[in-house]
């Protein structure tokens, strides 16, 4: 993904690029091999597929019962977390009804859940499943400590001011002849 510093001439995807606009900036990318057919009909996306029918049937049911919370808990994070729930207990075979009462349980004051003092309580159904990583090795263990670089010698110093300086000059002479350059096109 590269920022282009001018305005383009397109926005979209025209052969192998594509331009966006995003947070005030142009940028540029590859095209993706990607596309809504692909990710519709490959059975690589099929979990995918299978996972936005379960959340276009999760999200009305979290709707009935996020529209109950109370205005000082309805966020984001709550509605999500709600959706989530619902996700979840449609997976394990629930009904809307039994889902509907169950949350509105957990989280309306009115059924005796999400009282003002306390936040909800969070459903575990099963311990979360983590692979074992291998231990850092002794080797690699060493490797990013803070040990302060050696000063360079004053040599080395004054050579490289001498070296930066002749480039600028270098440039500046460079700059200076190809604007004064005879124009022999006309």
């Amino acid at each position: 993904m590269a920022r282009l510093t001018s305005i383009p001439t397109f926005i979209g995807t025209f052969g192998p690029i594509t331009v966006y606009f995003m947070f005030g900036k142009y940028y540029m990318r590859s095209r993706s091999s990607i596309t809504c057919k692909r990710v519709k009909t490959d059975p690589a996306f099929r979990k995918t597929m299978q996972y936005a029918a379960l959340l276009a049937k999760a999200s009305p049911i979290a709707l009935k019962v996020y529209a109950s919370v109370p205005l000082p808990y309805k966020k984001h994070k709550v509605r999500c977390k709600i959706t989530g729930e619902v996700m979840t207990w449609l997976r394990y075979g629930w009904s809307a009804t039994d889902i509907i009462e169950w949350l509105a349980q957990k989280y309306v004051p009115q059924y005796g859940g999400m009282q003002l003092s306390e936040e909800a309580p969070v459903t575990v159904l099963r311990p979360s499943y983590r692979r074992a990583r291998p231990a850092v090795g002794p080797t690699a263990k060493g490797l990013f400590k803070n040990v302060p670089a050696e000063r360079p010698s004053f040599g080395l110093l004054e050579w490289r001011r001498r070296d930066k300086q002749f480039r600028r000059e270098l440039y500046k002479e460079r700059q200076h002849h190809s604007t004064n350059a005879p124009n022999y096109s006309t």
